[in-house]
């Protein structure tokens, strides 16, 4: 589901204390209305999904539809997190 997506994106991109002021921040997107799509009292619009995927290019595939294509870009905060810390574990052999 789109909002369960939404919520990843912005934990993984923001502060839990300022999340909407962050994430609006970045967007573009007005807090009350951050506030409104994480708490699931609003629905995704075509200028949300557009401004979130204008922010995060890499993740537009992931947060519109659930896959990913790593080999093409597209990737999730999951993956770019587990690839950050596969990095940090000096068990990166290349």
């Amino acid at each position: 589901m789109m909002r369960d997506r939404f919520i990843v994106l912005v934990n993984a991109t923001t502060s839990e204390r300022t999340k909407h002021v962050d994430f609006e921040r970045e967007t573009g997107i007005k807090r009350n209305t951050v506030k409104s799509l994480l708490d699931g009292k609003q629905r995704f619009n075509e200028e949300h999904i557009t401004a979130i995927s204008d922010r995060f290019p890499e993740y537009k595939m992931w947060f519109v539809f659930g896959e990913t294509m790593p080999e093409a870009g597209q990737i999730s905060p999951e993956i770019e997190e587990v690839a950050d810390s596969y990095g940090e574990t000096g068990m990166d052999t290349q």
